[in-house]
């Protein structure tokens, strides 16, 4: 069954970094569960790592199980709406 709510979780994630210049795996995870979306940690890292694949974010491993993500350029532009990636939803308005 296709997931409707991957293309929301990355936006979130994207628009989270963009606020914070960065954001830590686990801050993700919890941001996420404050729009509804409750992952273990997970599928949080397989967003995260989707993301670095599609050149939206760098990732820093800090240890075995907790990393932080920066925008690229092109991941900023995804997050303010100026770009359009397949996969992501567009920018969630506060």
């Amino acid at each position: 069954m296709k997931d409707i709510f991957i293309g929301n979780q990355r936006i979130l994630i994207l628009q989270g970094i963009e606020k914070n210049i960065t954001l830590s795996n686990e801050m993700a995870q919890r941001l996420l569960r404050v729009y509804g979306h409750t992952l273990p940690l997970e599928k949080v890292n397989a967003i995260c790592l989707w993301l670095e694949q599609r050149g939206l974010v760098t990732i820093e491993r800090l240890d075995e199980t907790l990393l932080t993500m920066k925008l690229t350029k092109h991941g900023q532009e995804v997050a303010l709406g100026f770009a359009r990636e397949e996969g992501v939803d567009l920018p969630v308005e506060d």
